[in-house]
């Protein structure tokens, strides 16, 4: 996992060349752990939304969640990007997220697939 997330700040924004599924994977787990403590900060905030220290909580996570979203959305596009060459598609498949419904799920089994030679 650590050289998962070492390859994924070093190729921060590198388009080229191909992630291995467990490189993407790893970054995705590791996305979803750091991602915890911000919802449980968030869900107990609003278990009481009317106090000022839960809506100070909730404007002190929503900044610091926009901050980690911001730092991790260009390396995670080149993940993706590089994921999706190593599967053997074409980069411009991204964009299949953006179908309603079934868009991120199509994207998500594509990335599943295995590396292509």
């Amino acid at each position: 996992m650590i050289d998962a997330i070492k390859n994924f700040f070093k190729g921060y924004v590198d388009f080229s060349g191909r992630s291995t599924r467990p490189d993407y994977w790893w970054i995705w787990l590791a996305n979803i752990i750091l991602s915890i403590p911000f919802y449980m900060v968030y869900a107990s905030a609003m278990a009481n939304p009317n106090s000022e220290a839960a809506l100070m909580a909730l404007g002190l996570i929503g900044f610091v969640y926009l901050i980690f979203g911001l730092a991790l959305f260009l390396p995670g596009l080149a993940l993706t990007v590089r994921r999706l060459r190593d599967a053997g598609f074409h980069w411009a498949l991204i964009f299949v997220a953006f179908i309603p419904f079934v868009g991120g799920i199509a994207l998500m089994v594509l990335l599943a697939m295995p590396s292509k030679d």
